[in-house]
């Protein structure tokens, strides 16, 4: 995979200030659409993506309509360091239910790690969770055919992080 450039996306990481979540939100929309539509995959990302955000009921249609109409969205509420940690594991336990998960679904993860500064340990802190909840909730046979999507996460997402470079 080449080194992929992204523009006009929420550039700021947490380690480098405030996130708000309009912002992270339409990045992590923006880049969805660069093949021009969105799939069932991102389009279950988004949903949760949104749900974990809070955002409030139309607000995901609204920056659609500005993507599309390239206008700018009003900023969103700020998002702490907590809450972009609750959002990154919330989006990830979606991504990990995906029976075959597409490129462009590691990708959206992948942008979202970068926003969220997720690091390593972290990302391999929330796949073991994810991993334990999974054990709780969904039959045996389903979990290890999920383990199987968890374990390739890691390596999804981490390969796509060396190459993802946000501009500014």
């Amino acid at each position: 995979m080449g080194e992929i450039h992204i523009t006009n996306l929420s550039s700021v990481s947490m380690n480098e200030g405030t996130l708000d979540t309009v912002g992270v939100f339409r990045g992590a929309t923006t880049l969805a659409l660069q093949d021009g539509h969105l799939d069932d995959q991102e389009m279950r990302i988004l949903a949760r993506l949104s749900h974990a955000l809070r955002l409030e009921d139309g607000t995901p249609v609204r920056v659609y309509e500005d993507i599309m109409a390239t206008r700018d969205s009003d900023p969103g509420r700020v998002i702490t360091r907590s809450e972009a940690m609750l959002a990154y594991g919330q989006v990830l336990e979606a991504y990990c239910t995906i029976s075959e998960p597409s490129q462009e679904a590691a990708l959206l993860l992948s942008y979202m790690r970068a926003v969220f500064d997720i690091n390593e340990t972290e990302h391999r802190e929330f796949v073991r969770s994810v991993d334990r909840h999974l054990e709780q909730v969904v039959h045996r046979n389903v979990a290890a055919q999920l383990r199987t999507t968890i374990d390739d996460a890691i390596e999804l997402v981490t390969n796509p992080l060396q190459n993802l470079r946000i501009k500014k």
